[in-house]
């Protein structure tokens, strides 16, 4: 008798909790990384050797339960310009949005957190807010609920404190505060509709971004379990300044690890000390290869696994609190691995900044376990960061705004339809583009000459000459040639006319390079 009684409670029990799950909207997760490189995920056959002995059991937990696009892209091959592709499912240069400081985000895009705020979601983001300004930038402006980060293209990942700001404020010659990267508090707001300037400053004593943001995103999966939520974690990990690491990871990797003391009356590499250069001159040498930081490689890997055990913390809370197999999680990097933080994108050309594949193809990661394809890789369909938000659209049945570049990867995943675009473009300006057609890829007046470098078995980093990025016009078969060594131009001028044709057509469409207040930058050709 009391088997049965309790055999009834524990169906019953499962019979309610059930009928919340499925009474419950799917809750939408958007996680983007910061400058990942392409080959830089333990599960990908192209995986380097330090990846895989260290392991990513993050990444690769997400590619056992969803689908990894290994034919996926950023809209740009730098943050601000693709961030703002992503959020509104649009090429980002419809409204002159190109590169560093145009464009922004006008009133009228509309982005994912608006058109899910009106269906009932609770919205939160967590981490890094670039978008080169605009009238909407900061997020409680164009819909999230709350905030709580930082409104530039790279913080500092543990000098969290405003005591931090005051010691490198207070240093005698110290000139050039913020000009490349900012450290202390960062900036929290909890109501819809707050303006930066009316948000709080938030200090961390001991602080490490990538744990705080994890934190907040862990609070808010299981404080909002019984509501549908759409959390955008946007995390600064790994851009520069990778060589700042925490201990906890750079031990796990043999990092360099400096620990910080601000009333120290040196700060040692790698803390910028006033006394000693110009910040400009330290950033160039340590942020951008002016010099071979020997230890690179091993302080980028330190703060990989930081942010791989973000997405693990993340899982873990949704199966924890029940949600997982009502949660569409999505994992993308902003644009290509950059050379300057030792990223590895093989066996693509190029890193972030160029528009060599190394530059805007991406990891692409999409799970949602008892809905989606589990354990897949597709290697066929040409995908983009703007086709998360007509997805999201889909899964929900919401109504969609009529404007999306972007298209929903559901027939794709569900076997229905084996391309997801015809072609895709991109651009720094009117005369620099490309585009991408089925194996095919034509580039126009985009070179690029930078440092390289290459790893040594025990780790360390050593120069390895000087990497070259054509400019011209280049035509390249990306099925035989991924790594774009062979300029086929020459060979196949029909179908340089053909692109050349679809890109002109796509240009006529932009707007052109603006302002970030909306204004047509000067010399521009306006639509």
């Amino acid at each position: 008798m009391i088997r049965s009684i309790c055999l009834i409670l524990f169906l019953s029990f499962i019979s309610i909790h059930a009928g919340v799950s499925e009474n419950k909207k799917p809750n939408v997760i958007v996680m983007i990384a910061d400058d990942l490189g392409y080959a830089d995920l333990a599960f990908l056959p192209q995986a380097p050797a330090d990846v895989k002995r260290l392991g990513t059991p993050g990444f690769d937990r997400l590619a056992k339960t969803g689908t990894y696009f290994s034919n996926a892209y950023g809209t740009s091959p730098i943050c601000s310009p693709s961030r703002a592709g992503l959020i509104t499912g649009r090429f980002q240069q419809r409204w002159g949005n190109y590169w560093y400081g145009e464009g922004g985000l006008p009133q009228k895009e509309v982005t994912i957190p608006e058109v899910l705020k009106k269906a009932g979601f609770y919205t939160a983001k967590y981490g890094k807010t670039h978008l080169n300004g605009g009238p909407k930038e900061f997020p409680t402006l164009h819909g999230f609920d709350e905030y709580l980060g930082f409104m530039n293209h790279t913080w500092d990942y543990i000098r969290l404190h405003e005591k931090d700001e005051a010691a490198y404020r207070a240093r005698p010659s110290f000139k050039t505060f913020g000009k490349c990267q900012d450290v202390g508090p960062m900036l929290k707001a909890e109501a819809p509709g707050k303006t930066m300037d009316e948000a709080e400053r938030v200090s961390y004593e001991d602080g490490f971004t990538t744990r705080i943001f994890t934190d907040e995103a862990v609070d808010l999966i299981k404080r909002k379990k019984e509501e549908p939520f759409y959390l955008h974690v946007a995390h600064n990990a790994v851009h520069m300044p990778t060589y700042v690491v925490e201990q906890t990871w750079a031990e796990k990797t043999g990092a360099r690890f400096v620990p910080w003391d601000r009333d120290a009356k040196k700060w040692g590499f790698p803390y910028w000390e006033p006394e000693e250069e110009a910040q400009k001159v330290f950033h160039k040498k340590w942020g951008h290869m002016g010099e071979i930081d020997v230890e690179g490689r091993r302080c980028y890997l330190a703060n990989l696994l930081a942010l791989d055990h973000s997405i693990v913390r993340v899982l873990d809370a949704l199966e924890e609190t029940g949600q997982r197999e009502n949660t569409i999680v999505f994992f993308v990097s902003d644009n290509g691995g950059t050379i300057n933080t030792y990223a590895n994108n093989t066996p693509l050309s190029g890193w972030k900044y160029m528009f060599g594949e190394g530059g805007i193809r991406i990891p692409f990661l999409v799970s949602m376990p008892g809905t989606l394809p589990e354990g897949e890789v597709n290697e066929r369909a040409i995908v983009s960061t703007m086709d998360i938000f007509p997805t999201v659209v889909d899964l929900l049945d919401l109504d969609a705004p009529a404007s999306f570049d972007g298209k929903s990867l559901l027939p794709v995943l569900h076997g229905e339809r084996k391309d997801n675009h015809e072609f895709i473009a991109w651009a720094q300006n009117r005369t620099k583009w490309v585009l991408r057609k089925g194996d095919w890829k034509l580039t126009h007046d985009v070179p690029w000459e930078h440092r390289d470098f290459d790893v040594k078995e025990n780790g360390d980093v050593v120069d390895n000459g000087t990497y070259s990025y054509g400019g011209g016009l280049q035509l390249f078969n990306l099925k035989d040639d991924i790594g774009e060594t062979k300029n086929l131009a020459d060979k196949h001028p029909e179908i340089v006319k053909e692109l050349k044709e679809l890109y002109a057509k796509w240009d006529a469409e932009m707007g052109g390079p603006r302002t970030k207040d909306g204004k047509l930058k000067v010399g521009k050709k306006k639509k």
